[in-house]
């Protein structure tokens, strides 16, 4: 489940009942449009509700960084007790923000065969991209 923007306590308790309700242990994830790494009030209320229903975010590191300051307002959210295998951020440059990954150990073997799907980059293609490129407005990019 993604949540973006600013999420009302309220709602996302109700979020998170629900899910309970239903037995399964997603992970939240998205822009929650707070600090995490900046100590306040209204974090702190959140990360008591959090702890209220025993889930806790993941990301540890900013997930978005301009040269004068840091953000973690990415999130992966799960239950304390899914265990966590590992936890990046990872800058693909495509984005003003950092992934975020995190893997995890569901306790079930994949069954699946692994499908990869790759693209292929021919002239055209690539042309055509960066004629798609050239029609786009930058204004809103800061670097």
């Amino acid at each position: 489940m993604v949540i973006f923007g600013n999420l009302k306590k309220k709602k996302l308790g109700l979020i998170i009942q629900k899910i309970q309700s239903r037995n399964i242990k997603p992970l939240l994830c998205g822009d929650w449009n707070l600090n995490f790494m900046v100590k306040n009030k209204r974090l702190q209320e959140l990360q008591n509700l959090l702890e209220s229903y025993s889930v806790m975010n993941t990301v540890r590191s900013p997930t978005r960084i301009t040269p004068s300051t840091e953000f973690l307002i990415d999130v992966i959210i799960t239950y304390r007790d899914i265990p966590i295998l590992s936890t990046a951020v990872v800058d693909l440059v495509a984005s003003d923000r950092l992934a975020q990954i995190v893997e995890i150990n569901s306790g079930e073997k994949n069954r699946r065969t692994k499908t990869v799907v790759r693209r292929q980059f021919t002239h055209n293609s690539f042309d055509g991209f960066k004629h798609l490129l050239s029609k786009e407005v930058w204004n809103d990019i800061y670097i």
